[in-house]
C-alpha cells in the first residue's frame, strides 16, 4: 500500500473514533471529625452514629480521636464505637485536649529541638493508646486542640506515630497561624492542610435554614474550584456538636481553669428530638455533596498519593541544580521557586542541593549529575548578622564543608555557618554558595569543578516565606475559649516563622 493510503486510512480512523474528552476537574472533600468529648456517654453514640452516616454512603472520614477519649471508649466497653470509627481513617488528636497546660502552653517557652522532645513526651502515650485502642498500625494525621498550635508539634509527629503511607505525616486542622494560598502545603516535611480559608466548609448542624445555606455554601466553593481546575475542600465537625449545648471543655476549662478531675461537670445535652434533626440534616448534607459530579470524598491517609513532593521524590539532574542556582543568584532574596521541570523547591531544599552539591564537587573533584534532594528543617533559633563581606576559596569551602556536615547530621538548616570564627546568616550564605555553584557548573558535566579565588558573601538576604506565618496578636493563640485571656506565645511564633524555609505549595 502507498504511503497516501495510510495517510487517508488513518484520517478515516480518526474521523470514526469518539473525540477524547478533557477530564472533568474534581473537587475532593476531605470531612474531619474531632473526637474528643470524653465526658458525655452520648457523644460516644454521636461518634458510632456520625460514622454510620457516612459508611452507609460509600464515604470514608477521618475521625480524630484523642488519647483519653480512646481509653475512655475501652473502660465503657464500647468495641462498638470502636467498630464503627476504624471503618473510616483514625488520626489523633492530642491526648488531654483541653486539660492544662495545652500544646499551646506548655510550648509557649519552649525553643526548637526542647520543644520537639516537650510534645514528644507528653503526647507519644495518646498516640500509642489510640494505635492500641483501635488497632493501626500508625495515625493518619494530627491536628491540636482549639487554637493550641506550634511547628514543633507538625516536626514530632513521625516520632509519636502520626505517618501515613509512604512515611508521609500529615496535619489536618483549621487555623491561622500558617497558610499558603488557601491549599494544602508542606510545612517541616509534613503534608499540611490547614488555613483553607475560602475552601473550608461547614452547615449549620441547628440553626434556622442552616441545611441551605450550608448546601448553597458548599456549591459556591464547588463551582469556584471547577473554574479552577479542581481543588479540596476541608469541613470539619465535632461529633459531641449533635448531642450537647455546651462543648464540653469550656464548661471545665474556661479562660484557663484546671479543677482536678474529681470535679469535672458534664455537658448539658439535647433534647433528643433536636439530636436526629441534626443527623437527617448532616443526611442530606451529604447527599447534596454526592449529587454534584466530580466530587470525590478523601481520608487523610489518601492525601500524599494526591499531593506528591516530585523534587524529593525524583531527585535533580545537573541541569537542575544549575536552574535553581542561577534562581536563587538573581532573586536576591529566598523565596519558594520552581525548577525548569515545574517542581516546586523549598528554601530548605535549595540550601540542600546547592550544598550537597558542592560539597560531592569538592569531595569527588568532579561535577555530579545527580542528586537526591532530602528533606530539612529549618534553623533553631534567628540567624544573626553577616561578619564577613567576602572570603578566600579555601575559607569558603572550608565553611562549606563544616555547614554541609552540620545538614547531615542534625537535619536540618544552620542557624549560623562559621567562617573561623565570622558568622554567616545561611540565607546569605546560600547565595553565596549559588553563585559558586553557577562558576563550579561551567567546567562541564563530569568535569573538575572549576571555584573562585574569592567568593562574595551578600548581607541582609530575607527569607520571603516568612509572609505565610501570623504575626503575634491577642487573638491569635487567645482567641480560644480554653486559653486564658491574653494569653499569647510570640516564642512559638518565632519558632514558626524560622520552619518558614520549609514551605511551599503542595501540588497534585
Amino acid at each position: 500500500m502507498k504511503r497516501s493510503a495510510f495517510v487517508l486510512l488513518g484520517c478515516l480512523l480518526l474521523a470514526a473514533a469518539p473525540p477524547v474528552r478533557a477530564a472533568e476537574p474534581e473537587v475532593r472533600v476531605i470531612l474531619w471529625f474531632d473526637t474528643e468529648d470524653y465526658l458525655l456517654p452520648a457523644s460516644d453514640e454521636a461518634a458510632k452514629r456520625v460514622a454510620e452516616i457516612l459508611t452507609a454512603r460509600g464515604i470514608r472520614g477521618t475521625f480524630k480521636v484523642v488519647g483519653e477519649k480512646a481509653r475512655v471508649l475501652e473502660r465503657r466497653s464500647r468495641a462498638d464505637v470502636i467498630a464503627a470509627i476504624k471503618k473510616h481513617d483514625v488520626g489523633y488528636h492530642s491526648n488531654l485536649h483541653s486539660v492544662h497546660p495545652t500544646p499551646a502552653e506548655y510550648l509557649a517557652e519552649c525553643g526548637w529541638l526542647d520543644g520537639i522532645a516537650e510534645f514528644v513526651r507528653r503526647e507519644r502515650a495518646g498516640a500509642r493508646d489510640v494505635r492500641r485502642i483501635f488497632g493501626v498500625p500508625g495515625l493518619s494525621c494530627y491536628g491540636q486542640p482549639g487554637s493550641s498550635w506550634a511547628p514543633q508539634a507538625v516536626a514530632a509527629l513521625r516520632q509519636i506515630g502520626v505517618v501515613g503511607p509512604g512515611g508521609v505525616s500529615c496535619y489536618l486542622d483549621e487555623g491561622s497561624h500558617v497558610g499558603v494560598e488557601e491549599k494544602p502545603f508542606w510545612y517541616c516535611g509534613v503534608l499540611t492542610v490547614y488555613n483553607l480559608g475560602r475552601n473550608q466548609a461547614r452547615m449549620d448542624l441547628f440553626g434556622p435554614g442552616g441545611l441551605e445555606k450550608g448546601c448553597a455554601e458548599f456549591r459556591a466553593v464547588y463551582d469556584r474550584l471547577r473554574r479552577e481546575g479542581g481543588g479540596l475542600v476541608s469541613i470539619y465537625y465535632h461529633p459531641a456538636e449533635w448531642v450537647h449545648r455546651e462543648f464540653w471543655d469550656a464548661v471545665n476549662f474556661r479562660r484557663g481553669a484546671n479543677p482536678p478531675r474529681e470535679e469535672w461537670r458534664e455537658p448539658p445535652q439535647r433534647p433528643p428530638d433536636e439530636t436526629e434533626a441534626a443527623y437527617r440534616r448532616f443526611e442530606k448534607y451529604l447527599d447534596f455533596q454526592l449529587s454534584l459530579p466530580g466530587v470525590k470524598h478523601v481520608t487523610a491517609s489518601e492525601l500524599p498519593a494526591i499531593y506528591k513532593n516530585r523534587i524529593g521524590a525524583e531527585g535533580a539532574d545537573l541541569a537542575t541544580v544549575a536552574d535553581v542556582a542561577e534562581k536563587i543568584a538573581r532573586a536576591g532574596v529566598l523565596d519558594i521557586l520552581r525548577d525548569r521541570r515545574g517542581r516546586l523547591v523549598s528554601p530548605a531544599e535549595q540550601f540542600w542541593l546547592i550544598a550537597s552539591f558542592l560539597a560531592r564537587s569538592i569531595g569527588e573533584d568532579r561535577i555530579p549529575l545527580q542528586l537526591d534532594v532530602q528533606e530539612l528543617l529549618g534553623p533553631s533559633e534567628r540567624p544573626p548578622l553577616t561578619e564577613v563581606a567576602d572570603l578566600p576559596w579555601r575559607a569558603f569551602r572550608d565553611a562549606l564543608l563544616d555547614a554541609f556536615d552540620e545538614v547531615r547530621a542534625r537535619g536540618q538548616v544552620p542557624a549560623i555557618v562559621f567562617a573561623g570564627v565570622k558568622k554567616i546568616a545561611p540565607a546569605d550564605f546560600l547565595r553565596a554558595a549559588a553563585s559558586v555553584a553557577q562558576r563550579a557548573i561551567a567546567a562541564g558535566p563530569g568535569s573538575r569543578p572549576a571555584f573562585p579565588e574569592t567568593v562574595e558573601v551578600p548581607r541582609g538576604t530575607t527569607l520571603a516565606t516568612e509572609r505565610f506565618v501570623a504575626e503575634d496578636a491577642p487573638d491569635l493563640f487567645g482567641g480560644w475559649i480554653i486559653h486564658p485571656e491574653g494569653f499569647r506565645a510570640p516564642r512559638i511564633v518565632e519558632m514558626a516563622k524560622l520552619q518558614a524555609w520549609t514551605l511551599k505549595p503542595a501540588e497534585q
